[in-house]
């Protein structure tokens, strides 16, 4: 549901495209000659958990310690084991990747979890926000997104993703710090508020999917604040972000670049399931 609502909805007015770049979506834009420069987003999914705040978990012991709420219950996601084939956890992979786009400014990486432990949940939410939006009396009511969020195209043609709530009803939470193990957690309020990592610390700068889209393409005259990188010269890019991760043959280094980066979106999502996003810009 994320990627359809990230790849088919296309910037007004601009030849930009948020697109998924692996093998699997190779066909979206599969030609080099389209395109003219990229900034990469990688996105690890997870699913969110729960404990009541009656439960003796530690995770809810952790969060009484740093003094954090837990009521009426704490939402949670575990880190992955790391396979008997690879040298790291996708933790520290996602981390490293996170660090080198960070140092660079060009792009982002980060995992995100929904907000809501169902579908249904979540289904009922945006149709009763729907019903609230447009009543007299919708503000007597507690409002999951409040009436603005229904506008999502400006005048201007611009998008408020920020206002999506689909986008805007999952957490971010950028991998922090290496790990040792996979044996900790991340948890949060269903309000995507007060996130923990626990070995115990409390992290800071909590923010939804939507909002984080919305910033990463957010346009100054008519251009995404977002650095990006011509595409028949982000081969350096490219080597420093999969250096150390995966190998390259002499087969592959022949390939176009667009090829290189889709086989590196191919290689993350199947060995460590981090999705490869493109921004791109179409010539």
């Amino acid at each position: 549901m994320i990627q359809s609502m990230l790849t088919i909805t296309r910037f007004p007015r601009s030849p930009f495209a948020l697109v998924p770049l692996s093998k699997k979506d190779e066909v979206i834009y599969g030609a080099d000659a389209l395109i003219e420069s990229i900034s990469p987003l990688y996105i690890q999914f997870k699913r969110s958990f729960a404990y009541p705040n009656n439960s003796s978990s530690k995770i809810i012991r952790d969060r009484k310690r740093l003094k954090a709420n837990y009521s009426p219950r704490t939402l949670f996601f575990e880190l992955r084991n790391k396979q008997p084939k690879h040298t790291d956890y996708q933790h520290n992979v996602l981390f490293d990747l996170k660090t080198k786009l960070d140092t660079l400014g060009k792009g982002k990486a980060f995992y995100t979890a929904p907000l809501f432990l169902n579908r249904t949940a979540y289904l009922l939410a945006v149709h009763m926000s729907s019903l609230l939006s447009w009543r007299p009396w919708h503000w007597i009511f507690f409002d999951p997104f409040d009436a603005q969020t229904q506008n999502i195209v400006t005048s201007t043609g611009s998008i408020r993703f920020q206002n999506i709530p689909i986008l805007k009803e999952h957490i971010v939470i950028p991998p922090h710090a290496k790990v040792t193990t996979h044996k900790h957690k991340y948890s949060y309020l269903e309000t995507g508020k007060e996130i923990c990592f626990h070995d115990p610390t409390i992290l800071e700068n909590q923010s939804t999917l939507g909002q984080t889209i919305y910033d990463f393409l957010r346009f100054r005259d008519g251009q995404p604040t977002t650095e990006m990188t011509n595409l028949s010269q982000s081969a350096p890019l490219l080597e420093n972000l999969q250096n150390g991760l995966f190998s390259e043959n002499q087969v592959m280094q022949n390939q176009s670049v667009i090829s290189r980066w889709i086989e590196f979106g191919e290689l993350l999502r199947k060995e460590f399931d981090i999705f490869q996003f493109m921004l791109i810009k179409l010539k």
